[in-house]
């Protein structure tokens, strides 16, 4: 099982890319030895192009055209010899599976890294195979990007260590995320033609806030992590410290804005300016009362969407009643604010109003520091990431 830290202390620099639907983030982060938190360097972020109509193929194209932009801005920062590219995916880059592999023998047998490796390699072949059987009339041919061990129980007790323990029965929760092989040859392609000959890695944006958060909050240990996108809301619901599953809608910051635009014959910064507006509270009465309707249906639009994700998740699975949202300043309020309301709760929450807990970023400062640099919480979480992987199975 590989690891992307070696033994080396020394310090070196890596490049960090955050891929979304709405823009493309970019760091450069020094990467200490063992007992030092990473360094945000340098960072720039640049939106993908804004279209009324969701075609991914364009989408693609926009988004490979940002990702250039960002990754010369960095490069032309001269700012030392880059020993790593470090690529996190959100939605729609990558496809996540969550699994619960299972093995029971009659007699005791030894747990060993190649009984864990074989069986791990058999549920990948599975999960490729089904979505290629899924997806047959579209561009099928799906990469590993990455997989994670989350725990291991033996004989129905979680073990820390399980290798050289004698059981009858193993389980393991593992995260494998995917991606269309010709996404990630054009994130290849476009990368090497800037950084020659620097190794690139993936992972999913889902996992990096998951390792971030775990470590930054050790109570809870059960809760929703909701990530508004551009195109799409992904949902991941830890329970007992685990990702035990993550969904995905497509609804997101966009589909909000195009909305808006389209209704009221805006254009985007137009838009946007109303929003502010109204989260606010800077409009008239008059204007008010004129914009209330569209917001409310956006809400229901967006809430039905919300509650049908999480109506499909695990009915094993009792739902958390704490959320940590993490979303672009312009949207973060209003989102917020209407996960709290009356009619979404009893989607999820079985109690009390749930606690929402907005990712800005200031709160991992203590795990990631930041030069120079606004405090950007989707690179800093990916940063975090970065240094935590050497503790997570891959």
């Amino acid at each position: 099982m590989g690891f992307l830290f070696g033994k080396n202390k020394k310090e070196k620099l890596i490049v960090i890319f955050d891929i979304g639907s709405d823009s493309v983030g970019g760091a450069i982060v020094k990467i200490k030895n063992n007992q030092e938190i990473p360094e945000i360097v340098k960072s720039i972020r640049s939106e993908i192009l804004f279209s009324q109509d969701v075609d991914l193929d364009v989408l693609l194209k926009n988004m490979i055209k940002s990702l250039s932009e960002v990754a010369k801005s960095l490069h032309d920062s001269k700012m030392g010899s880059i020993k790593d590219i470090f690529c996190v995916m959100a939605s729609p880059w990558y496809l996540s599976e969550n699994r619960l592999v299972k093995m029971s023998k009659e007699h005791s047998f030894v747990f060993t890294e190649k009984i864990a490796n074989d069986l791990i390699h058999k549920e990948i072949i599975n999960i490729t195979e089904n979505y290629k059987k899924e997806y047959s009339n579209k561009d099928n041919n799906l990469e590993l990007m990455e997989y994670h061990v989350m725990n291991v129980s033996l004989n129905g007790y979680d073990i820390d260590s399980p290798v050289g323990v004698k059981t009858r029965s193993v389980e393991m929760n593992m995260m494998a995320s995917l991606s269309s092989k010709s996404c990630l040859d054009e994130i290849r392609k476009t990368l090497s033609k800037i950084f020659h000959g620097v190794p690139i890695s993936f992972s999913s944006f889902m996992m990096s806030s998951y390792l971030a958060v775990r470590d930054k909050y050790i109570s809870p240990d059960s809760y929703l992590i909701l990530d508004i996108g551009g195109e799409i809301t992904e949902v991941g619901i830890v329970s007992k410290g685990v990702l035990m599953s993550s969904l995905s809608f497509p609804f997101g910051k966009k589909n909000f804005y195009r909305y808006m635009c389209t209704k009221l014959d805006l254009e985007l910064r137009d838009a946007k300016e109303l929003l502010n507006l109204y989260i606010t509270g800077s409009l008239s009465e008059k204007r008010k009362a004129s914009t209330a309707p569209l917001f409310l249906s956006i809400e229901k639009s967006w809430g039905e969407a919300f509650r049908q994700c999480v109506n499909a998740l695990p009915h094993t699975l009792a739902l958390p009643n704490v959320i940590f949202l993490i979303a672009d300043p312009d949207i973060k309020p209003w989102f917020a604010e209407t996960i709290k309301k009356e009619e979404y709760v009893s989607s999820f929450s079985t109690k009390y109003t749930p606690e929402v807990v907005t990712l800005n970023g200031s709160e991992f400062m203590n795990m990631c520091s930041v030069t120079n640099n606004p405090c950007d919480p989707f690179l800093m979480i990916e940063a975090i990431a970065y240094s935590r992987k050497k503790e997570t199975y891959k």
